[in-house]
């Protein structure tokens, strides 16, 4: 490695587990939960292909704090796949994982790095910081935090800073919603100190923002983003992982795509439907989707939503594709209310 040439692969958010079966076995029915895998994987095979110097997950590596020991086996393989070759590897637990990853003697290997707790890890010409998910008012905790962090960097290096939290300014979700002055919210005054770059998961919109730093100097804020749409909030997101080039204090972003399956949603909250009358509706509009697209069908009609739920049991839906029936958790909450 060249301290004047350094390469950083990022990506997060792979919640690993989601929709898996707990078999590890393809099923009649569809399951999303090798999607979210083989993009992982994929994405290590880049940093290999790549040959980086140092690979960031900022969080949410697992869908749940609790997924089948053999699943998180598969994911730590893949992680000493990229430590063996001598690559860095950093991770930040996120919100998912209770802000812990779970127990392996994989993760002991020494070119493995758990933010378990605050910490700086330095190297030549860069320190690499960060710490885990925060639960609570990290708001006003995080000035501490930083301080911690900073009291071991020398001003000199290339200072990355590693996080999964929302910031202010940042936006999720299909109606952009953008996060600012609450408690589970850094406050983005308070992120640069002396970092040259911060890098941030739990987020699944990847974007970036700019911290103003001092002397004039921004500071940028990428948020990698996932690598799978969990939810059809995310169905436009464009999906994939970031490569950085870093030359002393100055450094080269690109961020690459990867293939996510296609979403669709068919409402039919505002049409005039008979329960007859649905099977030729959905046809139609079905006509000419992607063989494997995930989709899903919304009504707050109690007797559609049950013809819906019918018509998926008996195979009217495509065994390829990901099929979701919307609409009885909201409805539930009216008829309570």
């Amino acid at each position: 490695m060249a301290a004047e040439n350094i390469s950083i692969l990022l990506f997060s958010d792979t919640h690993i587990g989601f929709d898996h079966p707990s078999n590890n076995k393809p099923s009649k029915a569809r399951r999303r939960g090798f999607d979210f895998f083989n993009n992982f994987k994929l994405v290590i095979d880049k940093a290999l292909e790549l040959q980086v110097d140092y690979v960031v997950h900022c969080g949410d590596v697992f869908e749940k704090d609790s997924v089948p020991s053999f699943l998180i086996d598969q994911t730590y393989a893949e992680f000493l796949r990229l430590a063996n070759t001598g690559i860095h590897l950093f991770i930040v637990p996120g919100n998912h994982e209770r802000s812990a990853l779970p127990t392996s003697l994989f993760l002991n290997h020494p070119n493995i790095h758990v933010f378990d707790t605050a910490r700086t890890y330095s190297f030549p010409q860069i320190s690499i910081s960060g710490f885990p998910y925060f639960k609570g008012d990290i708001r006003s905790q995080f000035s501490k935090i930083r301080q911690q962090l900073e009291s071991n960097l020398d001003v000199t290096n290339f200072n990355i800073l590693c996080l999964h939290h929302a910031i202010d300014g940042v936006k999720a979700g299909y109606n952009f919603f953008e996060f600012r002055n609450r408690k589970d919210t850094l406050n983005i005054n308070d992120l640069p100190g002396n970092f040259d770059l911060i890098l941030s998961g739990h987020i699944h919109k990847h974007q970036t923002l700019v911290a103003p730093g001092s002397n004039g100097k921004n500071i940028p804020i990428l948020f990698s983003g996932s690598t799978e749409r969990t939810m059809f909030d995310e169905m436009h997101e464009v999906k994939g992982y970031h490569t950085f080039n870093i030359s002393k204090k100055a450094h080269q972003h690109e961020f690459h795509p990867i293939q996510t399956r296609v979403m669709h949603q068919i409402d039919l909250r505002n049409e005039s439907l008979k329960t007859n009358q649905i099977k030729k509706f959905l046809a139609e509009k079905m006509n000419g989707l992607e063989p494997d697209a995930i989709l899903q069908v919304r009504s707050d009609q109690r007797e559609i939503l049950i013809e819906l739920s019918k018509l998926k049991t008996i195979g009217f839906f495509s065994n390829s594709m990901n099929v979701t029936i919307s609409g009885f958790s909201t409805l539930h909450r009216k008829e309570q209310n």
